[in-house]
């Protein structure tokens, strides 16, 4: 389906919900929500966010769920009536989700009771409102009670004693009218959080025009008529708070009349079962480690549904042969035409900007650009440069970001002439297909998960007795790359390391290793020379590129 781009993000959902209203937009493990039955979630919600919450235009509401349906009707239900999105990393811990709640001036929370549980004490004094959502709220009844006895019981009984907390399911049938705010084309929609061009963590301002832009390419992605997409559907697996995640594992199938698979937390176990329960999954969006363990379980490897994909999509981090090579040779085994194409894009351009598909491939390329967007290599001194030349990458096109929150300066710095300058590096080939080199900027993928290492040397710096901190990446079999931090200190107490890191930090930020050491190499301009490190480690694991 066309989407147009003038449409907000809840119009484009309804544009699809009116065409196809009895097909399935959700798939939740035994459950089925149809276009029409999301549509009427949806809009009980925009109602309880406006009477209940009393949440206005330009208001921001802190959504930080794995995969569940809450997730997709709080995001419409938000957009609906004007209000901001504000989608954060649901694993963040407490510490984190407060400094995102105050950053944006949010509203109100939506959190996950494994969350709060986990962390129960600090969230008691968390300033600010508190919804939680339980995921098995839209599981059928039998699983319903399944999930009830692994739970914790009294979560609820000891929150209900505080005003500020309330509980999703509470919320029954709503009586009262949500009233539809629109939000126009250059005003944000949802807020997202990313390394940024620079490597500094940022917060990104998207317009809904953003993610109808993407969602509007699916064709062209898919190598599909707009008809074929009907009672299909698309295997949801990578986050809500991440671009790729959101916009084209969610937002994009929905508003072009296909279904969401839902899968709240990650095992190629349950993939395999989501292929087996859905029957009608045509595509699987990942990083490389998804694709590398999926090879790897019985149950997927063994799947008759194999057949029903089309095409399936790596990104958030370099794709390697083998692993493409692996599943392509898999797929033709199952006699399917899908195979795994690797893309490139990155959050301030919402997620895909050139990808291969079954028209455009090249071996060892990041993809062709989708139509729209524009792909230029400068040099350091912003002078555009001939194809086959390396330089930093940088695009054109109407999906890019609308700034960095409050941070003009920066929004500035990262455009040229109308290009947004990616901070990674690359060159374009004679007929046009984009290659990834290196980053410019400091960040560590970490299972395809953004890890800033000025982040973590900013926790590790402030214990007692540190003089000096470094992070580097280093090779992790399950996750490709993990992180390794060299500290220079008078109390060489590692486990304080963790533990301070764990309070502040994402999982996939935790240092794995940590060497301690008399002192850090400086450049000449006196900074700590992590390049050096990078380097010195890679040649004494024997990593060559």
């Amino acid at each position: 389906m066309e989407t147009r781009k003038d449409l907000t993000l809840y119009q484009a959902f309804k544009q699809a919900a009116d065409k196809v209203p009895d097909e399935t937009a959700i798939f939740y493990f035994d459950n089925k929500i149809s276009f029409s039955k999301l549509d009427q979630y949806i809009n009980r919600w925009g109602s309880i966010l406006q009477n209940d919450f009393n949440i206005k235009k330009g208001d921001s509401v802190l959504i930080a769920l794995p995969n569940i349906p809450q997730t997709l009707i709080l995001f419409y239900a938000v957009n609906k009536i004007g209000a901001i999105c504000n989608m954060v990393h649901p694993y963040t811990p407490e510490e984190g989700i407060q400094k995102y709640y105050n950053e944006s001036n949010c509203k109100l929370a939506f959190l996950f009771d494994a969350r709060v549980q986990k962390e129960l004490r600090n969230f008691k004094k968390f300033e600010g409102n508190i919804v939680i959502c339980e995921p098995q709220t839209y599981l059928s009844t039998k699983l319903k009670t399944l999930y009830r006895i692994n739970t914790h019981g009294a979560l609820r009984k000891e929150l209900k004693k505080n005003s500020t907390f309330y509980f999703y399911c509470d919320y029954k049938d709503n009586e009262q009218i949500c009233h539809e705010v629109e939000l126009t084309d250059e005003e944000t929609a949802v807020l997202l959080h990313s390394a940024s061009t620079t490597g500094i963590s940022k917060t990104i301002m998207l317009s809904a025009k953003s993610f109808n832009f993407t969602a509007s390419k699916v064709c062209e992605i898919m190598c599909m008529r707009e008809e074929e997409f009907i009672g299909k559907a698309m295997v949801s697996l990578l986050p809500s708070f991440h671009g790729f995640g959101l916009c084209m594992t969610m937002h994009a199938p929905l508003v072009n009349c296909f279904g969401v698979v839902l899968i709240p937390k990650y095992s190629p176990k349950e993939v395999a079962k989501a292929l087996k329960k859905c029957k009608c999954a045509i595509s699987i969006c990942g990083v490389p480690t998804v694709f590398k363990t999926l090879l790897y379980e019985p149950a997927f490897v063994n799947s008759r549904h194999l057949r029903d994909l089309k095409s399936c999509f790596s990104g958030g981090d370099s794709l390697p042969h083998n692993i493409k090579e692996h599943f392509d040779t898999l797929m033709v085994r199952k006699k399917s035409d899908c195979r795994l194409f690797e893309g490139y894009g990155l959050t301030e351009a919402l997620s895909v900007c050139a990808v291969n598909t079954h028209r455009h491939h090249k071996i060892g390329s990041v993809g062709y650009p989708l139509s729209g967007v524009e792909f230029k290599i400068f040099d350091a001194n912003n002078n555009e440069l001939e194809a086959g030349s390396v330089g930093e990458i940088a695009i054109k096109s109407s999906h890019s970001m609308l700034g960095y929150y409050n941070n003009e300066e920066a929004t500035k710095d990262t455009y040229f002439d109308g290009f947004l300058k990616t901070g990674d590096m690359g060159y374009v080939d004679e007929d046009g297909f984009v290659y990834f080199t290196s980053r410019k900027k400091r960040v560590i993928k970490v299972s395809g998960v953004a890890v800033f290492p000025h982040e973590i040397e900013e926790i590790i710096s402030h214990i007692p007795g540190v003089r000096g901190v470094c992070a580097i990446q280093i090779p992790d079999e399950k996750l490709t790359h993990a992180v390794k931090v060299f500290v220079v200190s008078d109390n060489r107490n590692a486990e304080r390391i963790i533990e301070e890191c764990r309070k502040h930090l994402i999982s996939w930020a935790i240092p794995k290793e940590i060497e301690f050491v008399s002192k850090l190499p400086y450049t000449k301009y006196h900074k700590v020379n992590f390049v050096k490190l990078q380097e010195e480690e890679n040649k004494k694991r024997g990593i060559t590129a």
